[in-house]
């Protein structure tokens, strides 16, 4: 089994690992961003106007958007970065312009200076973070790092394989709407153990996600056993890559091989995440 991780070129072939992100600044104030409404209580709708489309020339990916004190910070894949050629990339934002209407705001980010990256990487495992100016007018909610599942978390909310799980992202570029929005699916876990994460590092999601989707929150939001007018909210983890099955096919004059998507996302765990968020500058 292979693993694939995207991201697409505008001549739409899949290419390993490739995304991006960056905007300018190396620290970045808190800005005053769009109100929440009373849509707001909702963590799918709020995770879905912190999620943005990484847009470059070669390439496209997903990121999101969280608050880190008075700063804000995108998260990614590492590959995205890693991928994305040249010094700067787009992250398409959204203002609000009224009820139900909304204007994309591709922002300019920088992702390296004189060669050298401007974003954060986990030593070991496929997480980036870099700081983040949005615009001023920018509908985003201020969503905290708080949210990054930990171990403790992750036993808190007693999240086993089969509990289902939600994932955003821009599939072949493609967008939920004119706005920009990106695309919710969602899935069962599918692999086990999933603690420690310090060693099982990654984990299944049996979901479809293509080529596009990289850097893409995975998330918890659930009506509160307890409570169910409450809302359970955790962000478990990102979209790393998906899982292929490949074979060697006989043919009269040689062979060929096939490849056979498999249906199973490969998810980072959010305690990595976290640990980028810790490392950064």
């Amino acid at each position: 089994m292979n693993r694939l991780d995207y991201s697409i070129d505008n001549r739409g072939k899949t290419m390993n690992r490739f995304c991006i992100t960056a905007i300018f600044a190396v620290v970045t104030p808190v800005l005053a961003l769009a109100a929440d409404g009373p849509e707001a209580d909702d963590f799918n709708t709020q995770l879905m106007r912190a999620t943005v489309k990484l847009s470059h020339d070669r390439s496209t990916g997903t990121g999101f958007v969280l608050a880190k004190g008075k700063n804000y910070l995108l998260v990614t894949a590492a590959h995205v970065f890693d991928n994305t050629p040249g010094d700067e990339t787009s992250v398409v934002f959204r203002s609000k312009q009224g009820e139900g209407e909304y204007t994309k705001e591709p922002t300019k980010l920088a992702i390296r200076k004189d060669g050298k990256p401007l974003w954060t990487k986990h030593p070991s495992e496929d997480v980036a973070v870099i700081w983040v100016v949005p615009p001023k007018n920018a509908d985003l909610p201020v969503l905290t790092t708080d949210l990054l599942a930990t171990d403790d978390l992750l036993r808190k909310h007693k999240i086993h394989p089969g509990d289902q799980l939600s994932c955003l992202g821009y599939p072949h570029r493609e967008e939920a709407s004119k706005a920009g929005f990106p695309i919710l699916r969602d899935g069962p876990i599918a692999s086990f153990p999933l603690l420690p994460t310090a060693k099982a590092k990654t984990f299944y999601l049996s979901m479809n996600t293509f080529e596009g989707d990289s850097g893409g929150p995975v998330y918890l939001a659930r009506p509160s056993p307890a409570n169910p007018q409450r809302e359970e909210r955790l962000i478990v983890g990102l979209v790393s890559g998906q899982r292929f099955l490949d074979e060697e096919a006989k043919l009269i004059y040689g062979t060929t091989k096939l490849r056979h998507r498999l249906g199973l996302a490969i998810v980072v765990h959010a305690a990595f995440i976290r640990e980028t968020v810790d490392l950064l500058n």
